[in-house]
């Protein structure tokens, strides 16, 4: 059989199944198990595929008709640049997380400097990984409270050799850490309210982990929890931000106000929503 006709009966299968653009879905899953580089290369269309490869792309798109996400089935996403290693106890990195990156180092004028750095809920390790490529000289601890999340940041680290500038500590946020210990403090907490649960699209609901993603009644209970142990280990010139949800930067600048923080600085992202909170100690 030839790709075109798979390719279509792909499309077909994901239109039914409500998946947004499904032709672009199904030429994914197609290149992905025929290791094309979709980015580089153009799928030749009359190329014919063998039966076992044929078997794997209709089990792969059936999967994705069921709404598991594109990153689960290829356990792959790029971030910031980099290919990481991804699996279902992670959330899926979105990109308002790689404007917090891009907005830190904005902020970093020094990038040779040796920093000190944590990432407190680390989870899939992208948001260290990224920032100890680009801080040739930074050191980073990871926190998060799950084994299974340590275990894929760990991979993550790993693979862009970053193992011998970066430790992993099984903790809530940071607790355990010395105090006064870092210049820079990195955390993307879960912060959606428990009543917007239920509005999250089925992709994100069925399959990406919740505990990473609610924040509890308000969704903004752990960021609050989070702050006295925060400004224990923060260094007195550090600084510290934070990726908050639709509608909390009020809540929270006070929050940060009352733990002894100064708001330096709040970002909109790309909708215009104030996304990224940007504080140092008093």
């Amino acid at each position: 059989m030839k790709v075109s006709r798979v390719l279509i009966e792909g499309k077909e299968l994901l239109m039914k199944a409500e998946i947004y653009q499904p032709l672009r879905e199904s030429k994914l899953i197609i290149c992905y198990v025929l290791d094309v580089n979709i980015n580089n290369s153009l799928l030749d269309i009359e190329k014919k595929i063998t039966s076992s490869q044929k078997k794997r792309i209709l089990s792969l798109l059936i999967r994705r008709s069921r709404g598991e996400p594109y990153a689960y089935i290829t356990k792959s996403v790029l971030f910031f640049g980099f290919t990481f290693y991804i699996n279902r106890n992670v959330l899926i990195p979105r990109p308002e997380t790689e404007e917090l990156v891009e907005t830190l180092l904005k902020i970093i004028k020094f990038k040779n400097k040796k920093y000190k750095l944590l990432d407190m809920g680390i989870g899939s390790g992208v948001i260290l990984a990224s920032l100890l490529m680009h801080l040739p000289n930074a050191y980073g601890i990871g926190t998060d409270i799950s084994l299974k999340a340590l275990k894929v940041s760990k991979i993550n680290l790993n693979n862009l050799k970053l193992n011998g500038r970066s430790r992993l500590v099984n903790t809530n946020w940071s607790e355990c850490l010395k105090d006064n210990s870092f210049d820079i403090i990195v955390c993307n907490p879960p912060y959606i309210a428990n009543n917007h649960i239920k509005n999250l699209h089925r992709e994100v609901k069925n399959f990406e982990p919740l505990k990473a993603l609610k924040g509890v009644a308000s969704g903004l209970e752990s960021f609050i929890s989070l702050l006295p142990s925060a400004r224990r280990v923060i260094k007195n010139n550090g600084l510290i931000i934070f990726e908050i949800g639709f509608d909390q930067a009020k809540i929270a600048k006070k929050a940060l106000e009352e733990k002894n923080f100064n708001v330096h600085k709040i970002v909109k992202d790309l909708s215009g929503i104030e996304r990224i909170l940007i504080a140092k100690p008093n």
